[in-house]
């Protein structure tokens, strides 16, 4: 009987250390789960806010530059407005290939709806903008007036669109910042955990007759 009551009091130790390294396990798995969780909101914010958000600015500049060589379109000569014509093509390539940029990135439900108005919108504006370029008539005001409301519309989605940018940018940093105190909460929790496990393995340690105790200390226990 004597036996099997020091069996079970070095057994104690054992099952204390093999709790730890079960402890320091699972913290290291959930706090690796938090830091990629925070790696990928911070990535999120470079790749899917920061870098939209900037070709959200140069649809707008370019908008802007198109409007402006309309509006120059009726006064310039001949020559003047085959490279006008060339300008307008050119900025309509860049206007999709930032739009095609924009799409592939990670994008909220009303980004999606925004952006898809904002598409249908631009190409209605391209194909008013065309019938005009095509002419070398003086343009007519109604059609100059109806392409300058069209314009101003692209202009208002591109402001909703920045808007919905800030706000899921601001979400998205929020979320990194409460997933980060969250890490460093556990990451406490587990070293003041790991004092309690240390304390109670060298209580176990004293008040047993365990091979690795100096004689001296055998006979003495903790209350």
């Amino acid at each position: 009987m004597n036996m099997l009551s020091r069996i079970h009091d070095k057994a104690k130790p054992i099952r204390l250390f093999l709790l730890v390294m079960l402890v320091i396990l699972g913290s290291s798995v959930v706090e690796r789960q938090l830091m990629n969780k925070v790696t990928t909101s911070v990535s999120s914010l470079y790749q899917d806010r920061l870098l939209p958000a900037t070709g959200l600015f140069e649809l707008n500049d370019l908008l802007y530059t198109k409007q402006q060589l309309l509006a120059l379109y009726s006064g310039a000569p001949t020559a003047g407005r085959q490279r006008t014509r060339s300008q307008v093509a050119a900025h309509n390539q860049q206007l999709s290939a930032i739009i095609e940029q924009h799409q592939a990135t990670y994008l909220v439900g009303e980004e999606k709806q925004v952006l898809q108005s904002f598409r249908a919108q631009l190409h209605r504006y391209n194909a008013l903008e065309a019938r005009l370029l095509a002419t070398d008539a003086p343009l007519p005001a109604a059609q100059v007036a109806e392409a300058a409301r069209q314009s101003q519309r692209l202009h208002a989605e591109l402001s909703q669109l920045n808007q919905i940018q800030q706000r899921v940018g601001q979400q998205l940093s929020q979320s990194s910042l409460a997933t980060e105190g969250s890490s460093q909460l556990l990451s406490n929790f587990t070293i003041a955990l790991l004092l309690v496990f240390m304390l109670a393995i060298q209580h176990a340690l004293l008040t047993s007759r365990h091979p690795l105790v100096p004689k001296n200390m055998q006979n003495f226990h903790l209350n």
